[in-house]
């Protein structure tokens, strides 16, 4: 009889011990599948990535250097005589590019100290010109080839804009209808086109890696959002002003700058175009939904690489899904005032007394610095509503949509089926 127990106790002990060293091999040796549930360290729920477009085009695998140069014109250069700006618009450059750098270099525990300090000194003392991003961040444009490529074209996009606006060499009639003309040679130069429709912000922003940069890394992420109320403040600050008039704004927009905005940590979401430069996004749209998706790509890439829980497999894979969902070339023959369905990016609507921006998350409520002689009324965020019904933009000069609006739905619940 006790021999028979001690078998038991025996049997017993080896099948605990075969069921832990099963548990221990299989947490060594996860699996990186595309619907795989993946777990956050700093979570109990499990998260499953979205899969990547299968038919993504052949440029999206470039990883070569293409430097692509600007539209000629007379005004390149012009921000120039704004020099305080084109500094600050300098330093810019070289804090996305150290931070990136450092993040795909094994630095990342430094990102809230060194790399800050870093940061922080080159915003203080900027170059003199506009660096290559490319040369300060060499690790980054090898790994992720083509999105430093989209990158690069939106920032010339911005560059050129702003010439223009700075422009003592032309008028304001000249200076609209040119304007236009870059928008028309970004959109079909090249590939690299960033959508010019107005995103679901909300669903861009939750993704299950979303706000995981701004969570671990505050006040980098503050420095960053700081950047874009700066790149889209300046807008309404330059557009039909004089150059003196320019220098008068920019003395107390680059003080606000430097003193508040890069150092806030407070902000529920990033800056948004068309509340801290209305006027400009009621007259170029488009130009202002562009800067709004490329800042928004920008987080979606901080996220991917602030994801400790992906594999570097799986954080290629989401940084190539994110380009694409932000690219023209994914949203050819669209149009605003369209709401698409399907996997709730499409929607395609301009908010009323607002145009240009897309839908936000629930809830957000957002501090733009408005211009008094162009706030815009405010207005609740219109709904995701059944596939193909129309909102009616007016993308002329945005005149606002007269259809009544229904309350805000939760991004979360949107259905996200396939593209």
């Amino acid at each position: 009889m006790r021999h028979q127990l001690l078998k038991k106790m025996i049997l017993l002990t080896s099948t605990f011990a075969l069921i832990f060293a099963s548990h221990a091999v299989t947490a060594q040796n996860p699996h990186h599948g595309h619907s795989t549930p993946q777990m956050d360290s700093s979570s109990t729920e499990p998260k499953t990535l979205p899969p990547v477009p299968t038919d993504l085009p052949g440029w999206m695998d470039n990883k070569s250097k293409n430097h692509i140069y600007r539209k000629r014109g007379v005004y390149n250069d012009a921000v120039y005589n704004l020099k305080p700006l084109a500094l600050d618009l300098n330093a810019v450059a070289v804090g996305h590019a150290l931070a990136y750098e450092d993040l795909v270099t094994g630095k990342e525990r430094d990102l809230e100290t060194k790399t800050f300090d870093r940061i922080n000194w080159v915003l203080k003392n900027p170059p003199r010109f506009m660096p290559d991003e490319a040369n300060i961040s060499p690790t980054f444009g090898r790994k992720y080839g083509v999105l430093e490529q989209v990158f690069d074209w939106a920032h010339i996009l911005h560059a050129q804009t702003v010439d223009v606006l700075v422009s003592t060499k032309m008028t304001e009639a000249e200076k609209e209808a040119e304007i236009e003309r870059l928008y028309e040679f970004y959109l079909k130069s090249v590939p690299y086109a960033i959508t010019g429709l107005p995103m679901n912000m909300g669903y861009l922003d939750a993704q299950p890696y979303s706000k995981a940069f701004r969570q671990k890394y505050p006040k980098v992420n503050g420095l960053f959002w700081g950047y874009h109320w700066l790149q889209g403040s300046m807008y309404d600050m330059l557009y039909g002003k004089t150059l003196e008039g320019q220098k008068t704004a920019y003395a107390t927009v680059g003080k606000q700058y430097h003193e508040v905005e890069l150092y806030r940590i407070d902000r529920p979401f990033m800056p948004m175009f068309a509340e801290v430069s209305p006027r400009f996004a009621q007259r170029f749209p488009q130009i202002a939904n562009t800067f709004d998706n490329l800042h928004m790509l920008h987080d979606m890439i901080n996220d991917v690489l602030a994801s400790e829980w992906m594999s570097e497999k799986q954080k290629e894979e989401q940084i190539q899904r994110a380009i694409w969902l932000v690219m023209a070339k994914n949203h050819e023959g669209m149009e605003a005032g369209q709401n698409y369905g399907g996997d709730g990016t499409h929607d395609h609507r301009y908010m009323e007394g607002m145009p240009g921006m897309g839908l936000m998350p629930e809830g957000t409520k957002h501090e733009g610095q408005h211009h008094p002689q162009a706030t815009p009324t405010p207005s609740p965020t219109p709904s995701p509503t059944p596939s193909g019904e129309d909102h009616r933009n007016h993308q002329d000069h945005g005149t606002p949509n007269t259809q009544p609006q229904k309350e805000p739905q939760d991004p979360k619940k949107t259905p996200h089926t396939g593209h």
